[in-house]
Parts: C-alpha cells; sequence; structure tokens
C-alpha cells in the first residue's frame, strides 16, 4: 500500500485483529448511544457464519487495521460489505463505514484516503467480486453537531482532538454527501436508545441521488446485521419504518453538498432555524 502503509483484515471474532482495532476504536469513541463495545463487534463478525445469505444478498463483516512497518497503528475500520444486484447501472454493491479512526499521530497523511481505498477493495474481493471491477458504494454515519448537546459536542471534541465541523469537512473533502433521509439509527443494544443525532452520508457516490431500492437494501443488510446483530426488532421500530419509506419510494434520495453548511456554519450565521444539518444543507444548497 502507499507509503509503507500495511492492511490486515479479518471476519474472525477470535482475531488478533479485532483486538488491535479495537485498542485503537476505544480511544476514538465515547458518545455512548453510538458505542460498540467489544462483544458487539464480535457478536456482528460471528454472524458471518450464519448470515452470510441473509435478505437474498451476500454480507461480509470485517474489520481491519492499518500500521507502519514498524508495526505502528495508524488507523483502523469497521464495515460490513453487502452485495446488491440492482442493475449494472449501479454500484454492485454497498459498504456500511461502521467505524472509522485515523490515529492522532498518524493525522494529516493522507490516511483517510488510503483506508478507503482499502475498503473498497477488501469489500469487493470478500464478497467474491471483481477487485477490477465498478466500486461499491460507501456509506457513513456522522455527528450531527447541530443535534449534539452542548456536553456531547465538547465530549466528543475533546476525546478525538477534532471539531465537529471540522471532521465533516474533513469528510467533505472525499467526496462525501449528505442523504437527504429522515435517518435513524436502531439502538446498538437492550441499553442502548435509538440515535437521532446522526447524519447519514455516502461517500464518492456517483451521481446526484442514491437509488431509493439499492439504500433500502444496504439499510436493511446493515441495520439486521451491524446494528440489530441478528436480532429481529420489534413491531413499529425505527428500522421497519425507515426500510418501509424507501420500499415506498419511487424517487431516487437526493444527495446535498455538505460545503455550503460547513461554511454557514463557519461563518457565524444563525442555525437556530434549522433543526438538523441535513435541514441546513438543503437550505444551504438552496442559496449557492
Amino acid at each position: 500500500m502507499p507509503g509503507g502503509v500495511g492492511v490486515t483484515a479479518s471476519d474472525d471474532p477470535a482475531s488478533r485483529v479485532l483486538a488491535r482495532f479495537f485498542s485503537g476504536y476505544d480511544r476514538a469513541f465515547v458518545l455512548p448511544d453510538e458505542r460498540e463495545e467489544l462483544d458487539g463487534f464480535e457478536a456482528c463478525l460471528a454472524l458471518n457464519g450464519s448470515h452470510r445469505h441473509a435478505y437474498g444478498r451476500t454480507h461480509s463483516e470485517l474489520v481491519a487495521v492499518f500500521e507502519d512497518e514498524a508495526g505502528t497503528l495508524l488507523g483502523g475500520a469497521n464495515f460490513l460489505a453487502t452485495a446488491i444486484d440492482r442493475g449494472a447501472h449501479l454500484p454492485p454493491a454497498a459498504i456500511a463505514l461502521n467505524y472509522v479512526y485515523v490515529e492522532e499521530a498518524a493525522r494529516g497523511r493522507g490516511m483517510l484516503r488510503v483506508i478507503l481505498g482499502a475498503v473498497r477493495q477488501l469489500a469487493l474481493i470478500a464478497l467474491g467480486l471483481d477487485p477490477a471491477g465498478p466500486a461499491p458504494a460507501i456509506f457513513i454515519e456522522q455527528n450531527d453537531p447541530l443535534r449534539l448537546t452542548a456536553e456531547e459536542y465538547a465530549a466528543d471534541t475533546a476525546h478525538s482532538g477534532t471539531d465537529q465541523v471540522d471532521r465533516l469537512a474533513i469528510w467533505a473533502r472525499v467526496g462525501t454527501r449528505i442523504v437527504d433521509f429522515p435517518y435513524v439509527q436502531p439502538a446498538l443494544s437492550a441499553t442502548q436508545q435509538p440515535d437521532d443525532g446522526l447524519i447519514y452520508a455516502a461517500v464518492d457516490y456517483p451521481g446526484a441521488a442514491v437509488d431509493a431500492g439499492l439504500l433500502h437494501d444496504h439499510l436493511e443488510s446493515f441495520f439486521g446485521i451491524s446494528v440489530r446483530k441478528g436480532e429481529e426488532e420489534a413491531p413499529g421500530g425505527v428500522a421497519a419504518a425507515q426500510l418501509a419509506e424507501l420500499a415506498a419510494r419511487g424517487a431516487p434520495v437526493a444527495l446535498l453538498p455538505m460545503e455550503p453548511a460547513i461554511d454557514w456554519m463557519r461563518s457565524g450565521r444563525p442555525v437556530a432555524d434549522h433543526d438538523s444539518f441535513r435541514a441546513l444543507a438543503a437550505a444551504a444548497a438552496g442559496e449557492a
């Protein structure tokens, strides 16, 4: 890999890779409803056996660590890859980039682009698809700075060393846009709550909108495996409501640029009329 960076990936819950990944992850993520504990990662990876072909699709949940030649941890990623056949005009697979981090000492060196490139290749290989073929779609959750409390904003920024808006700007630079859909993450465990303080975004997606069928299939797999860990959701749950909305939707889901909303916030303009960064992005894009 570029710059002497090595990547090691595994789908095994008992692997050294998971322990190595978790050591960096534990430093990077602090907010209670976004955190997955070690047993949660183990449960997701264990589903590679029972849920490989769930929902009529092929899946692979992986963890990966990125190290230099001396074995120093540079970053990590956990993701679910799903093969989705919605036609040759669409990506052949979707990736839920559940968690990704770059160690503080490795920042400013282009590591995020290296990780994204590796994740795309690892996903295609794990699904038995051509690694030289069309790129999979990548989706990611991000903190919504307008939905965090002041305490959450400060705690996460202090813990990660990166301001919330600055973090969004980093992702904007790699082509990330907001999925214009009222996304809520179902609870990660019985002791946690659904999280409506997140932005759902697509990384370098081809086109101005995401096919609603592709997004439905991706979220069905993501909710069922990475979030619910194979457990059925109670009737009327937040996952079922979102999937039903997408299943009934005919039109693609628009992608909103992040930069106008980031500029809005950095300029000090009032944001009180917007209850989410997604709403702000829609308003800012309308002015652009």
